[in-house]
């Protein structure tokens, strides 16, 4: 009988990964929590529409 060890990890993508490594960069001093989420969504949308017009244009 073997054991499966399955390991989920975060970021998950490479939108999620570049989104971490932009947020890392900048001063996020002073800003709450729903800020920050607000931050992560508008970020994560701008990088995840560029990969997909790059995805699309290299069809």
């Amino acid at each position: 009988m073997s054991e499966t060890i399955n390991l989920n990890t975060f970021p998950s993508g490479k939108a999620s990964a570049l989104t971490m490594l932009y947020l890392e960069k900048q001063d996020l001093s002073g800003i709450s929590p729903e800020e920050l989420a607000e931050k992560y969504t508008e970020i994560y949308e701008r990088i995840d529409k560029r990969l997909k017009d790059i995805k699309k244009s290299n069809r």
